[in-house]
This record gives structure tokens, C-alpha cells and sequence, in this order.
């Protein structure tokens, strides 16, 4: 069996969950942003911003993880199995990196 189409699957999975995860992570975000009053957005906007663009880099590269893979699966390709593989590990340390801002964002 070609381990570059097992992987894919497996890559695909995860990189879509990924996404999922990390859309709910913006919505909550927004919401978060969102209750504060008008006057008080000000102060907290570059904390609110780099969270969601944290976020949403992390969403891009897993969406465009979740494209490798299922090109992987459709061509039998190995090289854009390994793409899929790296991009999805970039999510992966995107998130961890967008965690850490959010715990160090506590005061």
C-alpha cells in the first residue's frame, strides 16, 4: 500500500478538524472584542487584532493543508503529501503560538 495516500488521508482529517477548531477560536474572539463598549474597543483592539490574525493564519495554512492532501490523495503524489505535512505542522505551531498570546494576554 503507498504510504504518500495513507498519510493524506490522515492529513487531510486533521487539517480540516484544524480549521474547524480554529474557526471557532475567531468566533469567539469577535465575540470577545464585541462586549466591550465602543469607548473601551480602542484600548483593546491590538490584543483582539493579533489574536484573530494569529487565528486566521493558523486557518489559512490548514485550509491550504487540507488542498495538498486531498491533491496528494487524487494524484498518488507524495511531494504534495509532505507539502500537506509541512503546512499542517506550521498550523499546528501557528495555534501554539496564538495559545501562548492568549495566556500571556491575562493580565
Amino acid at each position: 500500500m503507498n504510504t504518500a495516500h495513507e498519510i493524506a488521508g490522515d492529513i487531510l482529517a486533521a487539517a480540516t478538524a484544524l480549521a474547524g477548531l480554529l474557526l471557532v477560536f475567531m468566533g469567539a474572539v469577535s465575540t470577545a472584542y464585541s462586549s466591550y463598549e465602543t469607548q473601551q474597543q480602542a484600548a483593546v483592539l491590538p490584543q483582539f487584532r493579533r489574536r484573530a490574525w494569529l487565528a486566521f493564519t493558523g486557518f489559512i495554512l490548514s485550509v491550504l493543508a487540507a488542498v495538498c492532501a486531498l491533491g496528494a490523495k487524487w494524484f498518488d503524489s507524495a511531494g504534495l503529501a509532505s507539502i500537506s505535512a509541512y503546512l499542517l505542522l506550521a498550523g499546528f505551531l501557528t495555534v501554539v503560538v496564538a495559545a501562548l498570546r492568549a495566556v500571556l494576554d491575562v493580565n
